[in-house]
């Protein structure tokens, strides 16, 4: 994030000392060693809120040194703890967006891109998704209006993160599609940019999201564009790298691991050869994890899975309205799930491909994955725009929508993907909680939301969280004694 239009400027003090040096290690990428001095910012600076309850200036510092810290923290491999940050920030821009102090949009935002990266570390992939979707979709919005020119760089920085998450858990056309419009945006702001104090941190997003590109174009047969991304990374990596940081030497091994093995599947074996060779000679753990994520390839896209379910299942009525899905909606970018579609429709398409997730779990698993994922993720957009669909038939969507995650949940906690699992596993709890009004005289709607719940227990139980899954075991128990 780029807190730069806001109340306060840092003071010459302790706590201005402490914000720099700070800020300095972030630039360096060396985020794993600022949060130290993050916190002694916050420490500060809550003394003088507390000491001024309108001291909006401190409050604005701690709201930013807190989204700060979560990156630190993530980079630290603590994971759950930058969550808390992050809940800490959102409650204080949401405190200056009310006292009518500060326009929060773009921080709220950047809150939520932070907390989708964040959620992606610890294998939440479809919650990373939905959050996201949420930061592009506002970030959009800030570049259509009036003050658009100064929000592009950071929509920029969003979209390269947002491709990041749907490269792993969403649709790979998705995916490259957000690759391919931040790097646009890169180039064509590169004056702008080289002149900013946060340049490095927008040559690393950069990175990023031409590493996407590279590797979705390869994977679709379209090696003349993943060169071309390739080139720009590598050139972009090259410069970060005279940073010395460790982080940045990382990516410009991966850059060079990325063209190698590109460069070979067009002909090109021996300047293929001899970038593997700088890579493996720099670093050859980096560029063995690369090698490895290469060569597992991508996840399905929307319209393949739909293609083997017409395969395995046999004709469908509703398969064209659900592949035009992969064209964006009258007035969208297709670059997010929620581009697909408009809020109204996103739950009646949702339904469509949950009908084809069951039959086809026995004979596709990887396309059931991908169709059930589709479903949800249209059902959370839904239900988060308030669509009317959502609101006032309930009783018709949310049962499919439960039954979907509960389907899909299961069906990646057999294949091992734990993470993955327990964060659809919330997901239908959640759900679960909007089915009970209606299972006071539906004992179908009532063994529905108790399995959720019980699911989502023994998911808790089985990474430790004991205290948690008995309160879910709890619930399903107290709704069957209709209590």
């Amino acid at each position: 994030m780029v807190d730069s239009g806001g109340l306060w400027t840092p003071p010459e003090d302790e706590l201005g000392e402490a914000l720099q040096t700070a800020q300095l290690l972030i630039e360096e990428g060396r985020a794993d060693e600022a949060g130290p001095y993050q916190q002694r910012v916050i420490e500060l600076a809550r003394e003088r809120a507390g000491e001024h309850p309108d001291h909006y200036e401190a409050k604005h510092l701690m709201a930013a040194t807190q989204y700060e810290l979560a990156g630190s923290l993530n980079a630290s491999g603590r994971h759950e703890e930058a969550l808390a940050a992050l809940h800490e920030a959102q409650l204080g821009y949401t405190e200056l967006s009310d006292a009518g102090v500060l326009d929060a949009t773009s921080f709220l935002a950047d809150v939520r891109a932070r907390r989708a990266m964040t959620q992606a570390h610890r294998g939440h992939g479809a919650t990373a998704v939905l959050e996201m979707d949420g930061a592009v979709i506002a970030y959009g919005q800030l570049v259509s209006g009036p003050d658009g020119p100064k929000y592009q760089p950071d929509f920029a920085r969003v979209l390269a993160m947002n491709a990041l998450i749907l490269r792993r858990y969403g649709d790979p056309a998705l995916a490259v599609a957000s690759a391919d419009a931040a790097t646009q945006l890169f180039l064509q702001l590169a004056d702008q940019i080289n002149d900013s104090p946060q340049s490095l941190s927008y040559a690393r997003y950069l990175c990023s999201a031409t590493a996407v590109s590279a590797d979705v174009h390869a994977a679709e047969g379209r090696l003349d564009l993943a060169l071309e991304a390739d080139e720009i990374g590598l050139t972009t990596a090259d410069t970060l790298a005279d940073s010395e940081s460790a982080t940045d030497l990382r990516t410009l091994v991966a850059a060079l691991t990325r063209k190698g093995k590109h460069l070979g599947i067009v002909g090109r074996i021996m300047d293929g050869e001899a970038c593997l060779r700088t890579a493996f000679d720099t670093d050859a753990e980096t560029a063995a994890r690369v090698t490895e994520e290469l060569d597992r390839g991508l996840p399905l896209n929307l319209v393949s899975a739909l293609e083997n379910a017409e395969i395995k299942l046999g004709p469908f009525e509703q398969y064209h309205r659900l592949v035009a899905l992969s064209e964006p909606a009258a007035g969208m970018t297709l670059a997010t799930v929620s581009g697909r579609t408009d809020p109204e429709s996103a739950a009646v398409r949702a339904s469509e491909l949950a009908e084809l997730v069951g039959p086809l779990l026995l004979q596709d698993v990887d396309a059931a994955l991908t169709l059930g994922l589709e479903s949800h993720y249209l059902f959370a957009i839904s239900s988060e725009r308030e669509s009317l669909r959502m609101r006032y038939e309930t009783s018709t969507y949310a049962p499919i929508w439960a039954k979907v995650l509960l389907d899909i949940s299961a069906a990646y906690h057999q294949a091992g993907r734990s993470e993955m699992a327990l964060d659809l596993a919330g997901w239908c709890a959640e759900v679960a909680t909007a089915l009970i009004p209606f299972t006071d005289d539906d004992t179908v709607m009532k063994d529905l939301a108790g399995s959720c719940y019980r699911h989502h227990g023994d998911l808790l139980a089985a990474t430790g969280d004991l205290m948690a899954s008995q309160h879910a075991h709890d619930a399903a128990e107290q709704l069957q004694l209709g209590l």
